[in-house]
């Protein structure tokens, strides 16, 4: 029998906190589609009226989670070095693949939630639209500090090597196990900057 701790006086952040705490743990443990909401509120030591006034799904879980990670990433991106393009995404590669692998089993779900649930989708491609624009910005620096030809479209460099990306992680998935991300997407910028490079 698990014990709810009466939630009268938990301020709401608390509550919330240890509800996500417990949903992405049990996500971890047993994962995302197998954990059940009760038992993450068992996890919790909440009601499970109270999990849904926090989340109304189980998939709202997830976005909080994404959410986390897709800043984590963001802030890579920060650091992209317009003088020195090619590296610095290569560089980017490699951190991004540290954090996927940190995540384990459960941002393989997270990746495959964003290509099979709508919602999770419509999430991924607004986060998407953020990271075009970042990607636009640093080529049309690089442009400008003249490490990529002059006349390319930084926009349909970012669009490009977003695809690339897309096309990098879809080929990762099938296999983690044996296969670099990060090797996987240099590759495809080295071939990017054959085409855009100096």
């Amino acid at each position: 029998m698990t014990k709810v701790i009466s939630n009268r006086g938990r301020p709401r952040q608390e509550l919330r906190d240890g509800i996500y705490a417990a949903a992405i743990q049990r996500f971890r443990a047993r994962g995302y589609a197998a954990a059940t909401v009760d038992e993450i509120v068992a996890a919790a030591g909440v009601a499970k009226g109270t999990f849904f006034n926090f989340f109304p799904t189980k998939a709202h879980v997830l976005k909080a989670y994404y959410a986390e990670i897709d800043v984590e990433i963001a802030g890579l991106r920060r650091n992209l070095d317009p003088d020195d393009p090619q590296g610095s995404l290569k560089r980017y590669g490699r951190a991004v693949e540290r954090i996927l692998r940190r995540e384990g089993g459960l941002m393989l779900d997270l990746l495959d939630a964003t290509i099979s649930d709508p919602m999770m989708k419509a999430i991924d491609d607004d986060s998407g639209g953020v990271d075009a624009e970042e990607f636009t910005e640093f080529f049309r620096n690089a442009v400008q500090n003249g490490r990529v030809r002059k006349g390319v479209s930084s926009s349909s460099a970012a669009a490009s090597l977003m695809d690339l990306w897309t096309g990098a992680v879809r080929a990762w998935m099938r296999d983690t196990e044996k296969q670099s991300l990060a090797k996987l997407f240099e590759i495809r910028v080295v071939m990017l900057f054959e085409g855009i490079g100096t």
